[in-house]
C-alpha cells in the first residue's frame, strides 16, 4: 500500500459514497456485507473492496459505479440495477476516458444494461467477474457484457458472461489479451471490430447465435479455444488479414467456420 494510505470501513446503514468522498488518494474503502442503495462516482485513485459480497444497487437509474480516475480497483461486490438507456450507455461499472490501469475483479455484475463500459482507458484488468444482463429484455435492447472502445493493453481473463447482447465487444482496441473467459446465451460470444494485435486464447463460447466474430481486424492470434452448440457459426472470419487461427475445437454448431474476405491468414 502507498505510504500513509488509510482504510475506511462502511457498515450497513452507512454511506459508501460518503466514504469515497472522504477518502484520500490510495486509500481503501472496505464495505461490509449488506445492501446499499446508492450510485457511486470514484474520482481519485483508491480501492473499493467488498467483504462477504455486499450488494450495491443503482435502483434502475444511470450507472451504478462511474470511474473518473486512473488507478482505481473495484473488487468483491455485487453490482446491480443500472439504468436501461442505450443512448447513455448505462452500465454496472462505467470506466471513463483517462481512467488508466483500472482493475475490476471478482465482482458479480447483474441486471445491468452494459456490464462494463470501458472507453479510452489503457492497461485495464478485468478478471474473475460474473456478468449477467437483462434476461427479461429482448437481445437487441440489451447492452454488452464487456464493452471495450478505443483502448490499449487490456487484460480480460476468467470472466463468466451470459444473457447480455454480445459477451465481449472489442472496438478499436489493440494489444489486448482475452484468456479463460466463458460466454454463453448471447448473440455473439465475442465481437471484434477494427481491432489489431490481440490474443484470444483458451476461451469457451457456447449456446450463442455465433461463438466468435472477427470482423475488420488484422494480426489476431486465436488459439486453443472451444466454440460449441452455437446456432449459427462457431467462428466467423470476415474481413481479416495477417492472423493465425489454430488449435481450436469447433463442434456442434450449425456451421463450423464462416470465411469471407479473408487474406494472408493461417488456419
Amino acid at each position: 500500500a502507498a505510504a500513509g494510505a488509510a482504510e475506511l470501513r462502511v457498515a450497513p446503514g452507512g454511506s459508501i459514497a460518503d466514504a469515497v468522498r472522504r477518502a484520500q488518494a490510495s486509500d481503501t474503502v472496505v464495505v461490509e456485507r449488506g445492501y446499499y442503495a446508492e450510485r457511486l462516482v470514484i474520482d481519485k485513485p483508491l480501492t473499493l473492496r467488498g467483504v462477504n459480497r455486499p450488494t450495491l444497487s443503482g435502483g434502475g437509474s444511470g450507472d451504478v459505479i462511474r470511474i473518473q480516475s486512473p488507478d482505481v480497483t473495484v473488487e468483491g461486490l455485487i453490482v446491480r440495477d443500472s439504468g436501461k438507456d442505450l443512448t447513455a450507455q448505462n452500465a454496472g461499472i462505467y470506466v471513463e476516458p483517462g481512467s488508466h490501469r483500472t482493475v475490476i475483479r471478482h465482482n458479480d455484475i447483474t441486471y445491468t444494461l452494459f456490464g462494463l463500459w470501458i472507453e479510452k482507458a489503457n492497461d485495464v484488468q478485468v478478471a474473475g467477474n460474473l456478468i449477467t444482463g437483462l434476461r427479461d429484455v429482448q437481445s437487441a435492447q440489451r447492452g454488452n457484457g464487456i464493452q471495450l472502445y478505443n483502448t490499449r493493453g487490456a487484460r480480460i481473463t476468467d470472466n463468466n458472461i451470459g444473457f447480455t447482447r454480445d459477451g465481449i465487444y472489442v472496438d478499436v482496441s489493440h494489444n489486448a489479451v482475452f484468456r479463460g473467459n466463458r460466454m454463453h446465451h448471447l448473440r455473439y460470444g465475442t465481437h471484434y471490430m477494427n481491432s489489431y494485435h490481440n490474443l484470444w486464447e483458451g476461451n469457451e463460447s457456447y449456446l450463442n447465435r455465433s461463438g466468435l466474430a472477427l470482423m475488420e481486424v488484422r494480426n489476431q492470434e486465436v488459439r486453443n479455444n472451444i466454440a460449441w452448440g452455437n446456432s449459427d457459426h462457431g467462428i466467423m472470419l470476415r474481413t481479416i488479414q495477417d492472423s493465425v487461427i489454430e488449435g481450436n475445437i469447433v463442434a456442434g454448431n450449425e456451421r463450423g467456420f464462416f470465411i469471407y474476405d479473408a487474406e494472408y491468414n493461417t488456419l
